[in-house]
């Protein structure tokens, strides 16, 4: 998610920074470096404005969240809206953290088989086939991810990308890495999937315009 910059944002992340990870190389993110606690961890990686995973943090006082990314203008954004968030219900913002990086291979951040649930919601689909090993589903992506996952640890994909959809089941088909638990071409049919949905900026956007979600749940099999 692309912003422009804000000039304000270089000194609010520095006034709020406990509410960042800053991830030094050779280190590991843990909950308890983190979080000075060993609860679960859920990941979203790709976080744009922050509504879907403070919404998450806000409902699960007992899991801890990571917000990751790359764009520090989006960071700063997200953070101050999750502040808000929190202050509206009147509560402490304790276990949502966001993290401003973007790592080709996560397992230098994160040790093996540490996190519980990951989340992709509305990732860069790539569309121009000369960059599929860019995309976030890619198989390369996926077994990194069944590293640092636990063992029966999911991922939540959603996307409104049909390419990028029909190619995520594509590269799952080629690995035995991975159970898929649910899958649908259109979420908002799918009462099942739809229960305790919890929709992203992005989401809501589409599913205005009549944009039918793609929405494909893993577990890993390690």
């Amino acid at each position: 998610m692309r912003l422009r910059n804000k000039q304000w944002t270089d000194n609010f992340l520095v006034e709020n920074k406990r509410f960042l990870i800053e991830w030094k190389e050779g280190d590991k993110i843990t909950s308890l470096n983190s979080f000075n606690n060993d609860n679960k961890i859920h990941l979203e990686i790709g976080c744009g404005k922050g509504n879907f995973i403070t919404n998450h943090a806000l409902l699960n006082e007992n899991y801890n969240y990571i917000g990751m990314e790359k764009e520090k203008t989006v960071v700063g954004v997200a953070l101050k809206k999750s502040l808000a968030m929190f202050s509206d219900q009147n509560k402490e913002m304790s276990n949502l953290k966001y993290l401003n990086n973007f790592a080709e291979d996560l397992s230098d951040m994160f040790a093996e088989s540490s996190i519980d649930k990951i989340f992709l919601n509305f990732s860069d689909p790539w569309p121009k086939a000369k960059h599929f090993k860019k995309r976030l589903t890619y198989i390369k992506f996926l077994d990194i991810y069944s590293k640092i996952l636990k063992i029966d640890g999911e991922i939540h994909i959603k996307t409104d990308n049909d390419g990028l959809y029909a190619f995520t089941l594509e590269q799952l088909a080629e690995t035995d890495k991975w159970t898929i638990l649910d899958n649908t071409d259109d979420l908002y049919k799918n009462e099942k999937m739809l229960e305790d949905n919890i929709p992203t900026e992005y989401e809501i956007k589409f599913h205005n315009l009549g944009k039918n979600i793609n929405k494909i749940i893993i577990k890993n099999n390690k």
